[in-house]
């Protein structure tokens, strides 16, 4: 337990984390539960109300603890009582990504807490000492708690994450405005923004294309890559030319969720 030390006679507060991380899926977002158990020492002059200040945080190197999200919650308590709280934090799929991409085996996440008693009896300083607790969650209950968000999610993840400067920053730009419009079922506008992404791996690959005069069997490693990439591109077209053919063709959300991922695939090749 942690103590979150308070002034005389009101004492300490013991403080703890469950080992029972929940992962739901919201509109648009997703809601991380986390579980404190939290006993009040048996001091009358505390009042009948907790504020507990809290802030979740992912370490990140070397360097401060990146913050994900905040609660200030209201905890009724009896003296001496000792009760599982749970707190409710909002996540992005940006959020989820970045944890994803930094982790490397069990989940770390740090909570800084902070405890104010607002009815706690005149003269006495209500406000307590910050503590900082540390949750390790298993690799494997992690990574069942993110496919319980869906295969949508799946999708959304496998798009690279590059630093602001890195060249793939402008096609990742175009992933993110795909995914963004499929949210909306903006279907046509998705697709032609896989498309731009697939443009931008074929400037961007080096990949030559193959010979038409070649079969199928003498391509080059390269060659096969470059040949994925420009099958995937004249599916994305098949939405926007409305030629003859494919002026009858429509597109499923699945079918744009699975050019999103597979075109994220390449991106990371280059």
């Amino acid at each position: 337990m942690d103590y979150l030390i308070f002034d005389e006679p009101i004492g300490s507060i013991a403080v703890s984390p469950r080992d029972d991380l929940l992962l739901l899926k919201a509109l648009g977002t997703h809601t991380l539960l986390l579980t404190l158990d939290v006993h009040v020492p048996n001091a009358p002059e505390a009042g009948r109300v907790l504020i507990l200040e809290t802030s979740l945080q992912a370490p990140h190197g070397n360097g401060m603890p990146i913050t994900l999200a905040s609660s200030n919650t209201a905890l009724a308590f009896r003296p001496d009582q000792r009760a599982d709280h749970r707190f409710t934090y909002t996540l992005t799929n940006a959020q989820l990504r970045a944890l994803e991409e930094n982790r490397s085996g069990d989940l770390r996440l740090e909570m800084t807490v902070r405890a104010v008693l607002p009815q706690a009896s005149a003269g006495l300083y209500p406000g307590s000492t910050e503590i900082r607790l540390h949750l390790t969650v298993a690799e494997s209950r992690w990574k069942r708690q993110l496919e319980g968000l869906g295969p949508s999610l799946a999708v959304e993840m496998s798009v690279p994450f590059p630093a602001a400067d890195e060249p793939r920053r402008e096609a990742v730009q175009y992933l993110l405005s795909a995914q963004s419009r499929l949210r909306s079922a903006d279907i046509d506008g998705a697709l032609l923004d896989v498309r731009r992404t697939l443009e931008y791996i074929r400037e961007n690959s080096g990949w030559l294309q193959p010979s038409s005069k070649k079969q199928l069997e003498q391509y080059t490693k390269e060659e096969r890559w470059a040949a994925v990439g420009k099958a995937l591109e004249r599916q994305a077209s098949g939405a926007l030319h409305k030629d003859a053919i494919t002026k009858t063709f429509t597109y499923t959300r699945e079918e744009v969720e699975t050019m999103i991922a597979a075109t994220a695939a390449l991106l990371r090749l280059i």
